[in-house]
């Protein structure tokens, strides 16, 4: 007879040493940026490596769905809720610190923010063009994020060296499995990584970095959320850019903002969805949107793209559901 995860752990918590966070029955909108999404089965926060071995056991033993999520910021989440596990892993590694080789190390549940700030007082450069990216360093690496400083583009590939991760995948040991990735292992593409399996997590990354004035550091940050302040849409909730940017074949690169101004959706809603007046490439909640609502303006985007424009739109964000 099986057994759901929700009995599972329910069942096996106090006999473990699981240090972690259980809700069950949760509201996903509680935990993404768009704050939109019904209800989790179960949301898991693990605290350590112990933890996760725990919860592979889980989902080994319940054959049960799961999804890892960092901050949320990138994720629309179905408002059908999920019906399985969700790890988040926001308070799994935290660690900031340099290596004797130089490299800088950031553990993944790390916040964006946070990072840069220690880096500034540091004298850490080459990691400003994180700055006004909502999320954790975990998240930042998954998706490949980036930037431009005026004809620079910038991105999380540029300096990384190395990825430790663990892999969820139940072993007579009680303990989580961990690999690493680096140099020709960490590939990538644009927005997107190319080398981090389903059932991995990533746990910590390694940076090259450059010794730096803090002001200069500083400078650079503060252009930086200068400009996205002045060109995105931070007063309503969202998942940030929605499409990628689109190479066409001739080699030409058009910004998703442009496809989405040139068909005229700029300020176009759906419920309570609306794509930003500000920014063409961000859909906003304007209060209490469902992920019906933007669904429904990204298929509208693609689909007149696609006949209008023959451009074939890419979703940037990530579906929970």
């Amino acid at each position: 007879m099986s057994i759901s995860v929700r009995q599972w752990l329910q069942e096996h918590r106090r006999k473990s040493q699981f240090s972690g966070r259980l809700f069950y029955d949760e509201a996903l909108k509680q935990h993404t940026y768009y704050q939109i999404g019904g209800v989790a089965r179960v949301i898991a926060i693990p605290y350590t490596l112990y933890d996760l071995a725990f919860l592979t056991a889980a989902i080994s033993q319940s054959q049960c769905r799961f999804f890892i999520l960092a901050a949320g910021s990138n994720v629309l989440a179905s408002d059908s809720g999920f019906d399985g596990l969700v790890i988040k892993v926001n308070k799994l590694t935290s660690e900031i610190g340099l290596e004797p080789n130089g490299w800088l190390k950031t553990g993944s549940s790390v916040k964006l923010p946070t990072l840069l700030s220690k880096a500034a007082r540091s004298g850490w450069g080459g990691l400003e063009f994180l700055a006004g990216i909502p999320g954790l360093v975990g998240g930042a690496v998954a998706m490949n994020a980036d930037a431009r400083f005026g004809d620079v583009q910038q991105s999380v590939q540029d300096r990384l060296k190395k990825v430790e991760v663990a892999v969820l995948k139940e072993n007579d040991t009680n303990q989580v499995e961990t690999k690493e990735y680096s140099t020709d292992k960490l590939r990538f593409e644009y927005r997107k990584n190319l080398f981090l399996q389903p059932n991995e997590i990533i746990l910590n990354c390694y940076w090259e970095i450059a010794q730096t004035d803090p002001k200069e550091i500083k400078t650079k940050i503060r252009s930086l959320l200068k400009k996205r302040k002045e060109t995105q849409p931070i007063n309503f909730p969202s998942c940030g850019s929605v499409f990628k940017n689109v190479t066409e074949k001739d080699g030409t690169k058009i910004s998703a903002w442009q496809v989405i101004d040139k068909l005229g959706l700029k300020g176009a809603k759906i419920g309570n969805a609306q794509f930003s007046e500000i920014h063409g490439n961000f859909i906003v909640n304007l209060g209490s949107a469902k992920a019906a609502d933007v669904k429904a303006l990204i298929e509208l985007a693609k689909q007149r793209a696609k006949n209008e424009l023959q451009i074939i739109l890419e979703e940037e964000v990530v579906y929970l559901e």
